[in-house]
């Protein structure tokens, strides 16, 4: 096998830490285009800032830094509602990550369901900070997102507002 091929797959199948160069073409899911850059474009235009958050910034635990808000899709409401112990494909969390003043957003870090089931490699897991997200965390199964979100219901860590 071609060594650069070779590389490209076991980075593909672990998961390496930052990069831009993982695309996982997985195309739209739900509302959403799920390759790094549509990610990218959806978090800084806003997209999301309809759907159902959380009251106010408020402070959080490593490593998305010391202030967040996050956003439900529809999908997941319903799900998280229902009780559900594993959500639909085109779940999507977005968590605005804010700088210590609560009030200026840093980054965002986006979590969406690309695939029906459960396990680590359902869900792809964006984190991406301003002013140009050249360096973002992204990918399915990424080792450094689903060891914190595995303690949650199909790694969904936030309770519904």
């Amino acid at each position: 096998m071609n060594p650069r091929l070779l590389l490209l797959s076991l980075c593909l199948a672990t998961a390496c830490g930052p990069s831009s160069s993982v695309d996982e073409g997985l195309g739209v899911v739900h509302e959403l285009d799920t390759s790094e850059q549509g990610i990218t474009a959806f978090v800084r235009a806003g997209h999301y800032k309809s759907w159902l958050a959380e009251p106010t910034v408020h402070d959080t635990r490593a490593p998305h830094g010391s202030k967040v808000r996050v956003f439900f899709n529809d999908l997941v409401v319903g799900s998280l509602r229902d009780g559900n112990t594993t959500h639909p494909m085109g779940s999507i969390l977005v968590k605005e990550l804010f700088e210590d003043d609560g009030k200026t957003v840093r980054g965002h870090a986006l979590d969406v369901k690309v695939t029906d089931g459960a396990g680590k490699d359902t869900w792809i897991f964006y984190e991406g900070f301003g002013p140009d997200y050249s360096n973002n965390y992204y990918g399915r199964a990424h080792s450094t997102c689903h060891g914190c979100h595995s303690d949650g219901k199909d790694y969904v860590t936030t309770p519904l507002p």
